[in-house]
């Protein structure tokens, strides 16, 4: 044990102005998440049954916890933005922002969504149009709106605010209080005090790896099958295993050199070409469907959502027992929150030189904005498709999925090949560049000290790109890919304390230095 002790530890001095890779952190990381994976695909059935036992446990007995959270960040960050607070610049006095608005916002706007925003947007209203929520008529006229409504608001400030949180708290305390650990449990010193520096400090970092390997497994899964079914419609085939995998090397070799280019030459040209290529197919599905119809219904949704949004936010059905907020509301928040750390993160990286509120107000309307085009325009042009009988999409989407459903929407456009061509590709650079993004946090939060502005080393950046799509391809053909979806989700339930104590932290923090 000393040996393998001094292996993990060891490395050489520090070479002045070179980032460190913290050895043990990537082996212990690894082993945790690739261990997990192998006794859920030894034992499949076991462990469906118990990671699904824990997930109805946990949607039903904490409903009112990530409800109530999810809730109070809004209002928390809202608050912070408006109060004096928002003024404090993440930097020096002289500091300019490291990045445009544009490149900002492109970056955090793909880095948060990977590409079940695409599938959702087209096919969540589906659901809901089948079962609804506070005990509506299923299948009438009014569950378009309501189903779209219900869509844009689990993708809207909500869902952003709670990015918002551990992106301000790890801002501030890594430029602003100089403290260069780029550690998530360093967010909840404030909290916490020197318990961060014990067992407590490494399984709060442990689950946010965890959360971040999975979530990225999870989102492969989601976004293969939209891909593979693009291509394979474009191609005249059958969509298969193999084609799967070749789906994931492409996006692997895509965020490997991406990531091996640096934050600025990789990340935010990936993300320019990516937002530039899924706004180009928006604006193709607005203009070249219904129009009118599209932005009529968009604004009945919108409406729908801004009046209905506090009784959405925390209703958890006690009386009727629908399950309807279980199954939905808070699975989004859960999703949500195991990926917020890492939203951190990645955040705190680019926003040097940025007023908090600028970072609390971006977030919010990049984010929710974006979600809400998509949600306006596809949700938009698959409903007028079901109501005209031109394409049974409520059909398909309950009886076949999302990933199907959204496939034949699009082969109902003109030039259907060039659009599925288009979404294939969009699809690849989504997901890569979240996985590019989740690879760099990953590589800097395996650092031991990192300063302002410097880059964790190219091998560390590589090594967690390789991580990242070996796990999902192993997953892939072990047949344990949508348990671990399940299991990452649960990773939710703790990280919700943490955001408290990153809300703890944060305003502790302010205080001391900014009476």
């Amino acid at each position: 044990m000393a040996i393998v002790e001094e292996a993990l530890n060891s490395a050489a001095k520090p070479v002045a102005g070179r980032p460190v890779t913290d050895r043990r952190m990537q082996i212990i990381s690894l082993a945790l998440i690739f261990g997990s994976a192998v006794l859920l695909t030894l034992f499949p059935e076991q462990g469906k049954t118990t990671l699904d036992g824990l997930f109805k446990w946990m949607t039903t007995s904490f409903d009112f916890a990530f409800l109530g959270v999810g809730f109070c960040a809004l209002v928390f960050v809202l608050w912070l933005a408006a109060s004096r607070f928002g003024a404090v610049k993440l930097g020096d006095v002289d500091t300019a922002p490291e990045f445009t608005w544009t490149a900002w916002g492109a970056m955090v706007f793909l880095a948060g969504i990977a590409s079940g925003l695409m599938l959702w947007a087209g096919t969540e209203w589906a659901y809901h149009y089948a079962w609804t929520p506070f005990e509506l008529e299923a299948k009438t006229p009014q569950m378009f709106t309501v189903g779209q409504a219900y869509g844009i608001f689990h993708w809207g400030p909500t869902a952003w605010a709670l990015y918002c949180i551990p992106a301000v708290a790890m801002s501030y305390i890594y430029y602003v209080r100089k403290t260069h650990i780029y550690k998530v449990s360093e967010a909840c010193r404030g909290a916490l005090g020197s318990i961060v520096d014990g067992p407590v400090g490494r399984v709060i970092d442990y689950l946010f790896i965890f959360g971040i390997l999975g979530a990225a497994a999870t989102s492969l899964g989601l976004g293969t099958p939209m891909i593979g079914g693009a291509l394979a419609n474009v191609l005249s085939v059958e969509p298969n295993v193999w084609m799967d995998v070749v789906i994931i090397l492409c996006c692997t070799a895509v965020f490997s050199i991406s990531s091996g280019l640096g934050l600025d030459e990789g990340i935010k040209r990936l993300s320019y070409f990516g937002s530039l290529l899924t706004l180009a197919i928006i604006v193709y599905v607005l203009f070249a469907g219904p129009t009118g119809f599209i932005v009529a219904l968009g604004m009945d949704s919108i409406a729908y959502t801004v009046t209905n949004y506090i009784t959405m936010s925390l209703w958890t059905d006690a009386v009727g027992h629908s399950g309807f907020p279980q199954a939905w509301t808070v699975f989004y928040w859960a999703w949500w929150v195991a990926y917020a750390p890492f939203m951190g993160l990645f955040v705190t990286r680019i926003s040097m030189g940025r007023k908090i509120s600028e970072v609390i107000i971006g977030l919010l309307t990049f984010g929710t904005a974006g979600c809400v085009l998509f949600y306006v325009v596809l949700g938009g042009y698959g409903i007028d498709q079901q109501i005209k009988g031109l394409l049974p999409m409520a059909d398909l989407v309950n009886d076949n999925g999302v990933a199907p459903a959204i496939i034949e929407m699009f082969k109902t456009l003109p030039a259907s090949s060039i659009v599925l061509v288009a979404v294939a590709l969009s699809g690849i650079v989504m997901l890569a560049t979240t996985f590019d993004s989740a690879a760099y946090v990953m590589a800097c939060a395996s650092t031991k000290e990192l300063d302002e502005g410097q880059e964790p080393s190219r091998g560390n950046r590589l090594f967690w790109c390789g991580a990242i799509a070996v796990l999902p391809v192993s997953l892939l053909f072990l047949g344990g890919l949508k348990t671990m979806q399940t299991a990452v989700v649960l990773v939710g339930l703790p990280i919700i304390v943490i955001l408290v104590f990153m809300m703890v932290t944060t305003v502790r923090f302010l205080k001391e230095d900014h009476l």
